[in-house]
């Protein structure tokens, strides 16, 4: 399963930098950095499900947003890409985790 996660996290308080941290590393743990608060995940359904708990226990729902775009497959039919950045390939490539 390929999808896409946005987040807007609230950095106007202490506690939500440390939010905001937090995400970023629980996205780290499962997938790749495309943007600042933007994610790519090419993961199973379980594990989709576990990061989708962790995020949701992590966030303020009156203060931060979160997004997930689910990505259909396969997904060079659906996505485009320009510029500099190079993304995994997570077919070809080792991911370590």
């Amino acid at each position: 399963m390929f999808f896409v996660l946005a987040y807007d996290i609230s950095t106007e308080s202490k506690a939500g930098q440390k939010r905001l941290r937090k995400v970023a590393q629980i996205c780290e743990n499962y997938g790749q950095r495309v943007q600042k608060s933007v994610f790519e995940f090419q993961i199973k359904e379980e594990k989709y499900l576990q990061l989708k708990n962790e995020i949701l226990k992590k966030i303020n729902k009156d203060e931060d947003a979160v997004r997930i775009y689910r990505i259909l497959e396969p997904r060079d039919d659906h996505v485009e890409e320009y510029g500099c950045f190079e993304a995994v390939d997570y077919e070809e490539d080792a991911l370590i985790v």
